[in-house]
C-alpha cells in the first residue's frame, strides 16, 4: 500500500497543546541533570520525535526558510510568538544566529561566493530587511565600541526586520529561491550608517538574550548561558552559541511550533466551532427524529415500510460529518472551500482600524461582541498554503466518510428491527 494512501487513512488528530513555560522548564531540568552527568548531551527523555499531527509540508524547517503561506508563513509565526505565547525572543535568536553564521562563514572566506542568508525576496525584488550588519571595525574602533542602548535598539530593529519584513513577500508563487544574498559592506543596500564589529555586535547579542534579567532573556539552563557568555568574551566565533540556538530551535519545534500549527488548523472561532457543533448536534437529532416518526407515527409501527427509514440519511451525512470535523477544531463549512477566519493578531488590527467607527455602546454588548465571531458574519480569508489546504481536505475526506460508515450502522440496526412492514 503507498504511503500516500496510508496517510489519508491514518485518522487526524491536530496536535496536542503544550504550555511554553512548563515545557520550557523541564527541558532545561532535563539538560541540566544530562549536563551534570558528564554525558553533555540532551538526555533521550526530551529529545525530538517526529509527530504524525504535523504534515512535512508543515514543518519547522519550512517555516523558518518561508516556504508556507498564510496563515501558518513565517511572519504568522512571529505574531503567534508576539501575541499569543509572548514569548518572540526565541525565534528573534535563531535568525539572527542563522544570518550571523552565515556572515561570519563570509567573512573568514571572502573567496567564496556570497551566502545565502534569510533575507527574504520581496515581490518588488528589493532585499526585504531595512537593516543591515556589514563589514568590521578597525582595532582602534573596536577598542573604542560599547554596548549602548541605542546601539541595542539598532539590533533588535535589525532582528525584527529579518522577521516581520517577511509580511511582504510572496513566496506561494512557485519562486526558486527563498533568500537573498548578503550584501557587501560598499552595497547601497546596507543602511547602517555605522557597521558594527563582531565582537560589538555579540556584546548587544549578550545583552539583549543570554544576560538575566534582560529584556529578552532566553529561557536556557543556567550552564549554557554561563558557558556562552564565558565564550563569546574571548571569541566571535559562532560555534559557541550554536548550542543556545540548537535549544531554542529545540524548544521551537517541540512546543511553540506544534502549537502554532494546532492554532492554524483550527480554521474558525471558538464562537464559531460551537456553532457548527450545535447545527451538527441538530442534524443529528433531526435525523433520529425522522426515524422515530416514519418508523412508529407514519402511519403507525409495522405499517410502514423499511426503506422509508432512508430518509434519515441526510440528516445523519450532514450532523455526522460537522462533528467530526468541530471535534478536531475544524468548521466543515469552511473547510470545504479552503476558507478560515482571522486570526487573533489580525482581528486585533482590524479592531484597531475601526474602533474609531464604532460606538461605545454597541462595543459593550455582549451579543453584538459574541455574534460578529460567528461564521456567517464575519469576513473569511482563502488559505493559501497549499500544505495546510491538502490537511483540510484530508480533514473534509475523513470527516465524510466517518459520517457515512456511522450513518450506515445506524441504518442497518434499525432497519433490521422488527418495526416495519
Amino acid at each position: 500500500m503507498s504511503p500516500s494512501l496510508l496517510s489519508w487513512l491514518h485518522w487526524y488528530r491536530k496536535p496536542s497543546y503544550l504550555d511554553p513555560v512548563i515545557f520550557s522548564k523541564s527541558a532545561n531540568a532535563d539538560i541540566e541533570q544530562g549536563l551534570g552527568s558528564g554525558s553533555g548531551s540532551r538526555p533521550s527523555s526530551v529529545s525530538s520525535q517526529s509527530d504524525t499531527a504535523i504534515p512535512a509540508d508543515l514543518s519547522l524547517d519550512r517555516v523558518l526558510a518561508n516556504k508556507t503561506c498564510s496563515p501558518l508563513s513565517l511572519y504568522d509565526f512571529y505574531m503567534y510568538l508576539k501575541h499569543i505565547e509572548m514569548s518572540p525572543e526565541n525565534l528573534e535568536f535563531y535568525i539572527w544566529f542563522k544570518d550571523y553564521e552565515a556572515r561570519y562563514q563570509q567573512q573568514s572566506h571572502p573567496g567564496l561566493p556570497s551566502q545565502m542568508t534569510p533575507l527574504l525576496v520581496a515581490p518588488t525584488g528589493e532585499k526585504s530587511a531595512t537593516y543591515s550588519y556589514a563589514g568590521a571595525m578597525t582595532e582602534s574602533e573596536l577598542d573604542d565600541e560599547k554596548p549602548g542602548s541605542g546601539s541595542e535598539s539598532e539590533l533588535q530593529q535589525y532582528i525584527e526586520s529579518l522577521v516581520a519584513a517577511t509580511q511582504e513577500t510572496r513566496p506561494c508563487r512557485n519562486s526558486t529561491s527563498l533568500f537573498w544574498p548578503r550584501p557587501s559592506p560598499a552595497s547601497d543596500r546596507t543602511l547602517t550608517a555605522r557597521p558594527f564589529s563582531n565582537h560589538a555586535e555579540l556584546s548587544h547579542v549578550s545583552a539583549l538574550f543570554l544576560t538575566p534579567s534582560s529584556r529578552k532573556e532566553l529561557n536556557i539552563p543556567p550552564s549554557m548561558r554561563e558557558k556562552a557568555l564565558d565564550a563569546i568574551a574571548t571569541s566571535d566565533s559562532p560555534e559557541h552559541l550554536a548550542p543556545v540556538a540548537n535549544h531554542v530551535y529545540y524548544l521551537l519545534r517541540n512546543c511553540s511550533h506544534r502549537n502554532f500549527i494546532r492554532l492554524g488548523v483550527k480554521n474558525g472561532t471558538f464562537e464559531t466551532l460551537c456553532m457548527v457543533t450545535i447545527v451538527g448536534c441538530l442534524f443529528t437529532a433531526l435525523g433520529l427524529l425522522t426515524m422515530l416518526l416514519v418508523a412508529f407515527a407514519s402511519p403507525s409501527i409495522h405499517h410502514s415500510s423499511r426503506w422509508r427509514g432512508l430518509a434519515s440519511v441526510p440528516f445523519w451525512m450532514i450532523g455526522f460529518s460537522f462533528l467530526f470535523a468541530g471535534w478536531r477544531g475544524s468548521c466543515f463549512l469552511l473547510l470545504l472551500f479552503s476558507r478560515r477566519q482571522e486570526l487573533p493578531w489580525e482581528r486585533l488590527e482590524d479592531n484597531a482600524s475601526t474602533k474609531s467607527g464604532r460606538s461605545a455602546r454597541l462595543q459593550q454588548l455582549w451579543l453584538v461582541r459574541f455574534a460578529k465571531k460567528l461564521m456567517i458574519f464575519e469576513r473569511k480569508i482563502r488559505v493559501k498554503d497549499q500544505g495546510l489546504r491538502h490537511l483540510q481536505r484530508k480533514i473534509v475526506v475523513q470527516s465524510v466518510v466517518a459520517a457515512v460508515i456511522v450513518t450506515a450502522v445506524l441504518e442497518v440496526v434499525w432497519l433490521v428491527l422488527p418495526i416495519w412492514k
